[in-house]
């Protein structure tokens, strides 16, 4: 639950008007909200949202207090509960909009304390750095990305705009990569390329993107990756593409668009097409097609008849 700055309903409409939601309001557009809160917990004066109605009926006895203003699915039938209503095809997304436009305090575009930033990095308008990051050699960072505490990144790397990078993230570094001397001794290999990372791209805490060998490691545009994750050298990830805690993709992989990876191993060299879902704990050994849904230890595909 949050409380923060009064705000008309009339104000929130006229907000998603601007973004294209097509959204039904019904109610007084000139009460009052003073902040959201859960729908599990909810609290006097507030918006909230409804994934389904089956959620509301386990839930309804245990609200307290008329509900302000509320987001629901459209398929939603039981309106006489509530006085003021949005109906939207997405609530969720259309709840955490309103919550980041009128209700929560973004972090003002600023540089914090005990940075290293080389004079050599190019860093835009509107960019925020938070304490102890370093920042190598030319590197670029786009507007309005933000950057955490604790944050390293790289000789060269690339980072577009709207970017969000977590505290501990460290992206650029070299990788696991040598080579076998005759007398057996490994010596390392130099990585020659950099880190190229699109616009409004989510990098989690404490994830490790490397710099490629020769060529680049290149994350795409809206791609959100998540804590914990390891993304090795070479690597290509296509954009719209969600990686989820603890995976670890291995070098020179390649995946697609609007893939989703829940918490798997990678192998290297592997191809992902587009639109594949890989399944929590999964270790993927083989290429996997576009449109597929593998799982298991090795990874198969899933198939409609099973």
């Amino acid at each position: 639950m949050n409380y923060n700055n009064d705000i008309t309903i009339i104000k929130i409409i006229e907000f998603l008007n601007t973004l294209g939601e097509e959204i039904k309001f019904t109610g007084n557009q000139l009460e009052v909200i003073q902040g959201y809160s859960s729908i599990y917990e909810y609290q006097k004066n507030t918006i909230t949202w409804l994934k389904n109605e089956e959620v509301y009926k386990r839930i309804e006895k245990n609200i307290n207090s008329p509900i302000k203003l509320i987001v629901l699915p459209e398929e939603h039938k039981d309106f006489d509960k509530f006085s003021n209503y949005i109906r939207t095809d997405n609530p969720h997304r259309v709840f955490f909009q309103i919550v980041e436009k009128f209700f929560t305090n973004e972090k003002e575009y600023s540089i914090g304390k005990s940075n290293f930033i080389s004079q050599k990095a190019k860093i835009f308008s509107k960019v925020y750095i938070g304490n102890n990051c370093v920042i190598g050699d030319n590197v670029e960072i786009g507007e309005r990305t933000r950057i955490y505490n604790n944050v390293t990144i790289s000789d060269g790397v690339k980072i577009g705009t709207d970017c969000t990078i977590k505290s501990g993230a460290v992206i650029g570094e070299e990788g696991l990569g040598y080579t076998k001397e005759k007398d057996g001794k490994y010596r390392r290999v130099p990585h020659l390329g950099s880190v190229i990372i699109g616009n409004n791209v989510d990098i989690g805490a404490n994830t490790t993107i490397e710099r490629g060998v020769m060529e680049n490691t290149i994350i795409e545009d809206g791609v959100k990756i998540d804590d914990l994750c390891q993304i090795s050298h070479n690597t290509h990830i296509g954009e719209n593409s969600m990686i989820i805690v603890h995976t670890a993709i291995y070098g020179s992989v390649k995946i697609g668009k609007n893939c989703w990876i829940a918490s798997s191993i990678i192998r290297n060299q592997v191809k992902i097409g587009d639109n594949v879902v890989i399944g929590m704990g999964s270790v993927v050994t083989k290429d996997v097609k576009d449109g597929a849904v593998v799982f298991g230890v090795p990874a198969k595909e899933r198939r409609e008849d099973n």
